[in-house]
C-alpha cells in the first residue's frame, strides 16, 4: 500500500457493510437474499446523482456494448454490474478498500454475474493488467481522492488500447471559494484532491489522450447531485451521514464552490 492511502481506505470502510445493505433492501420490501441489478442500482453506484448519472456517463461516452471495461474505483460493483448485465460488456473492477471488492463479489454472484466481472484490490495509480487490455477505462468520482492525477493518467492510457475510451467524472474546485466540507468522497480538505477544470484536462493531454471532451452540460444528472427521489441512497455503504455530505456538495456545485465535471478522453490509434 503507498503511504497516504490508509486515510482514503478508512473513509470508504464500514462494519457489517453486507448487512447493512441487506437490512436496506429488506426495508425497501425488496427480498435480500435475491436481488436484482434493478434493486441495488438504488444505493449501489456511489458517486453523485446515483444510477442515472451511471447510465448518464455511459451513454455520453458513447460506451460500447459488449466491450471490455474496467471500472476504475469499482466501490460495491454497481456499475460494473450495469455494464456486465444491461450493456453484455466483459468488466473487471479494482478499488483500495478491501470490503468493497468483497461485498461486490457476493453481489455479483447473487446477480449471476460473478463470470462477467472481475475484482482486485489495487490503485488506479497502479494498475496491474497488461498494456493495452481494455476498450474502455470508466473512473466515477475516484479522481478527487487522488493526489498523483498525472499517474492515475497515464495507467489508464497505458491499459487502453488504441483508439479505447477514458471516461472520467470529477468535482473540481469552483470560483466561488472552498467547498463545504464534509463532502462524500472527504470529512476534510485533507484527502481532496479537486485542482480546477484545466488542471484535468491539461493532465489527460500530457498523459497523451486526444479529442479530451467535458460533456458534462449534457448529463442529465450532475455528478454532485444527490440519490434519485425514492430510492436508498449511498448511506449503506458510505455511512448514515451521507445525506448531510451530499447535500453540502449539491450546495458546493449550486453555489460555484464545485464544478461538476464529466471527461471523455481518447487514445489515440485505430
Amino acid at each position: 500500500m503507498k503511504p497516504g492511502m490508509e486515510p482514503v481506505i478508512d473513509h470508504y470502510t464500514r462494519t457489517g457493510l453486507m448487512e447493512r445493505i441487506r437490512a436496506a433492501l429488506r426495508g425497501r420490501g425488496y427480498d435480500p437474499d435475491n436481488p436484482s441489478i434493478e434493486m441495488l442500482s438504488e444505493l449501489d453506484h456511489l458517486h453523485g446523482g446515483g444510477f442515472a448519472t451511471t447510465e448518464a456517463q455511459v451513454e455520453l461516452a458513447e460506451i460500447p456494448r459488449g466491450c471490455h471495461v474496467l471500472d476504475a474505483g469499482c466501490g460495491i460493483g454497481g456499475p460494473s454490474r450495469y455494464l456486465a448485465g444491461m450493456h453484455g460488456c466483459t468488466v473487471d473492477g479494482i478499488d483500495l478498500t478491501p470490503q468493497y471488492i468483497d461485498v461486490a463479489a457476493q453481489l455479483n454472484e447473487m446477480t449471476g454475474l460473478g463470470g462477467k466481472i472481475a475484482l482486485a484490490v489495487g490503485s488506479v495509480t497502479d494498475l496491474p493488467y497488461e498494456d493495452e487490455h481494455f476498450d474502455v477505462v470508466l473512473c466515477q468520482n475516484v479522481s478527487m481522492n487522488v493526489a498523483d492525477k498525472d499517474r492515475m493518467c497515464k495507467e489508464a492510457f497505458r491499459v487502453l488500447k488504441p483508439g479505447g475510451i477514458y471516461t472520467l467524472s470529477h468535482l473540481a474546485e469552483g470560483p466561488n471559494g472552498s467547498p463545504i466540507y464534509p463532502l462524500p468522497w472527504a470529512l476534510t480538505a485533507e484527502v481532496s484532491f479537486l485542482g480546477v477544470p484545466q488542471d484535468l484536462l491539461e493532465t489527460l493531454s500530457g498523459a497523451g489522450f486526444s479529442g479530451i471532451e467535458d460533456r458534462a452540460g449534457r448529463a442529465r444528472s450532475k455528478p454532485g447531485g444527490g440519490p434519485q427521489p425514492g430510492t436508498i441512497g449511498a448511506a449503506p455503504a458510505m455511512g448514515d451521514d451521507m445525506p448531510a455530505r451530499t447535500a453540502n456538495a449539491a450546495q458546493s456545485v449550486a453555489e460555484g464552490r464545485l464544478v461538476s465535471m464529466m471527461v471523455v478522453a481518447r487514445r489515440p490509434g485505430c
